[in-house]
């Protein structure tokens, strides 16, 4: 099992949340499980993502050919950087 931390733009933090747990149901078939979601204290659009799973299944959710138009609804501005730690 890995940490995998996902950060990216958002245009708004409050508006973006509900879409990420509306979201909810992609990331349990994959098994990733949440450890952590919020944004940055001194940079309120930063939003990070820490799940417990299997990084392969990140690549895999993110190759879902519907994930890009749900992001830009969500308001979603940057790509997603990922770091894995190995636990």
């Amino acid at each position: 099992m890995s940490v995998i931390i996902l950060n990216h733009d958002v245009r708004d933090f409050e508006a973006w949340k509900p879409y990420y747990y509306a979201d909810a149901p992609r990331r349990e078939r994959l098994g990733l499980k949440d450890l952590a979601v919020g944004n940055a204290s001194d940079a309120p659009t930063k939003v990070y993502i820490i799940w417990e799973g299997d990084p392969a299944k990140v690549e895999q959710m993110l190759q879902d050919p519907e994930l890009p138009g749900l992001m830009k609804e969500a308001g979603v501005v940057s790509a997603p950087e990922i770091t894995v730690l190995n636990t």
